[in-house]
């Protein structure tokens, strides 16, 4: 029986503006996975991605308490969620603070990486809002 892959970082276009088969997730902003200046292209395989905020996210994000194997992570007020592919690599995507674990919130609030403004702004969204994260392109 294997373990989780390491942390290494590869975006999905599930969570970009891509074509893709099937149900698409939550955009991811921008700013997660610019790398040099420059966004993923179509061929997502070809990013420097080791170079993105996100790959930084995972690096430093903590596993589910609960055992999921998922790991979570905040930046800018918001909370990411990553999720181990299969292939050797992570894919990451924004999520509203109400579906991260109690106890990782706690330590960030603690820590003073979240405030009651940022759950207030990012605490829960429809599901089938799946550009709800892009607007902290903006901000």
């Amino acid at each position: 029986m294997s373990g989780p892959s390491p942390l290494v970082y590869r975006g999905s276009p599930k969570h970009k503006d891509r074509p893709v088969q099937g149900r698409k997730g939550t955009r991811c902003p921008d700013w997660t996975h610019a790398a040099d200046g420059l966004q993923p292209r179509l061929d997502m395989t070809r990013h420097r991605w080791l170079r993105t905020i996100a790959a930084e996210l995972l690096a430093s994000s903590f596993p589910d308490p609960d055992g999921s194997g998922k790991r979570f992570a905040t930046a800018r007020g918001m909370a990411f969620v990553a999720q181990d592919t299969q292939d050797g690599t992570w894919h990451g995507y924004p999520i509203p603070w109400n579906d991260v674990p109690a106890a990782l919130l706690q330590v960030w609030r603690k820590a003073g990486q979240v405030t009651r403004r940022d759950l207030k702004r990012y605490g829960e969204f429809d599901a089938r809002d799946i550009d709800w994260a892009l607007g902290s392109d903006h901000v």
